[in-house]
C-alpha cells in the first residue's frame, strides 16, 4: 500500500517545485512593473527605442540646399508643376510648358513682379 501513495505524493512535490521555480520574487516583479511604466530612452542601454536610421539615398532637403535646377526625366503633371511654383510663393502662374530637358518653365508673379520660373524633376523652383 505504501507504493501506491509514493507515486502521487512524488508527483505533487514535483509540481509544487516546478511552480515555485517559475515564479519571480515579489521584489523582482515590482521592479519589472516600474521599468515597464517608465518610457524607453534610446540613450539608455537596452532601451526599446532606436534613433532613426539615416538613409543617404534620400535627400529630403534637395529643394532647399541645392537651388540649381537639374534637367532630367520629369514625371510631374502640369498641375503638380504649377503646385510646386505656387508653394514656392509665386502666384498667377501662366505659360506653363515642359521643355525637352524635362524642366517645367512658366511665368509667375512674386512680390508684384512678373518673373520666369523653372521647376526641375526634384520639384525645386528657381527664378530665371
Amino acid at each position: 500500500m505504501k507504493t501506491n501513495l509514493i507515486a502521487p505524493l512524488g508527483m505533487a512535490v514535483a509540481m509544487t517545485l516546478t511552480a515555485a521555480a517559475c515564479q519571480k520574487p515579489a521584489s523582482q516583479t515590482a521592479a519589472d512593473a516600474t521599468a515597464a511604466a517608465a518610457p524607453a530612452n534610446a540613450t539608455d542601454p537596452g532601451g526599446a527605442v532606436s534613433p532613426a536610421a539615416s538613409n543617404g539615398a534620400v535627400n529630403a532637403d534637395a529643394n532647399t540646399t541645392n537651388p540649381a535646377v537639374a534637367p532630367a526625366s520629369n514625371s510631374f503633371t502640369e498641375g503638380e508643376a504649377k503646385g510646386h511654383i505656387e508653394h514656392a510663393g509665386y502666384s498667377d502662374v501662366s505659360n506653363l510648358q515642359k521643355t525637352k530637358d524635362g524642366l517645367w518653365t512658366a511665368t509667375a508673379k512674386k512680390d508684384g513682379k512678373s518673373v520666369g520660373v523653372t521647376v526641375d524633376f526634384k520639384g525645386a523652383v528657381t527664378p530665371n
